[in-house]
């Protein structure tokens, strides 16, 4: 049976269980054990002007908000790990919100579990989260990425190997820290493509312009939905871009749902995601 057929069976009984009278207890199974751990990966393709011709095509890995928060939080995050790693990106992004609370019990099982994508052949970038921070400031999530290679940019940028004159952009979260943009780019070409990473998507209309791409995660997609109907609830900053690819005041913006859970451990009609975002030349 096909991924496909599988998605397709799992719809039309799902839309069974709701019409039956056990429709209640069979949801909240599924929102509270299935759907949680039914990771999809998100294709998207970004078109960005100027992007050079040598490097059309070129894949970015996109996973944020792991929550790694107890063990079974930590083998989804390998999970996620190993179905974006089967597509081969040329580089990652992580955009923050790695662990919920209790740094000492889950920064290193989290950066262990992340560590394949520092495989990437242009390697692996990370910003932090919210509540990243909020665990006693960024220094054990940072210091536990680094080792594993990831490379954590907190409003610093780097040059995105194998892309002339790229940048990644990485600026520490709203919430928690502080961003500042012109710290970040101070190195940086001013006609340079660059690509942002911060946790908070609804950032985009307040950034500086010049960025090509924005990447972020922190609004789950809402963590809970009513087909046909906006999130019933997004967190502060993740509000006005709640979930996919979007045009902001000055450019692009891709959130994804994320990997993990925050409040209720519930996921219905919101499954968890990985993205692969594929770059081409407007």
């Amino acid at each position: 049976i096909t991924p496909a057929a599988r998605l397709t069976r799992r719809k039309l009984f799902r839309r069974l269980l709701l019409a039956s009278p056990l429709a209640i207890p069979l949801v909240y199974a599924d929102a509270r054990w299935i759907e949680p751990d039914f990771i999809r990966l998100a294709r998207v393709v970004v078109k960005i002007p100027g992007w050079p011709k040598s490097a059309d095509g070129f894949t970015i890995g996109h996973l944020s908000d792991t929550h790694c928060d107890s063990h079974s939080a930590v083998v989804r995050t390998g999970s996620a790990v190993r179905l974006l790693m089967r597509e081969k990106p040329d580089a990652v992004a992580l955009t923050g919100d790695f662990i919920s609370y209790n740094p000492n019990a889950w920064c290193t099982a989290c950066a262990e579990a992340l560590a394949p994508v520092a495989a990437a052949p242009q390697g692996a970038f990370a910003v932090l989260g919210n509540h990243d921070w909020w665990c006693v400031g960024s220094k054990p999530m940072s210091r536990a990425l680094r080792s594993q290679g990831i490379r954590v940019l907190q409003n610093r940028s780097r040059e995105l190997p194998g892309v002339p004159g790229a940048y990644i952009v990485g600026l520490e979260d709203m919430i928690g820290a502080h961003p500042r943009p012109a710290l970040a780019l101070e190195d940086v070409p001013r006609d340079a493509i660059k690509i942002l990473l911060i946790h908070e998507p609804d950032y985009a209309d307040m950034a500086p312009p010049r960025f090509s791409l924005q990447l972020s995660g922190h609004s789950h997609g809402g963590q809970i939905r009513i087909p046909g109907f906006k999130p019933l609830y997004t967190p502060k900053y993740a509000r006005k871009y709640t979930e996919g690819l979007m045009q902001a005041k000055r450019h692009q913006v891709y959130v994804t749902r994320g990997v993990g859970m925050v409040g209720p451990r519930f996921r219905l009609f919101c499954p968890p995601e990985v993205g692969l975002i594929e770059i081409r030349a407007a």
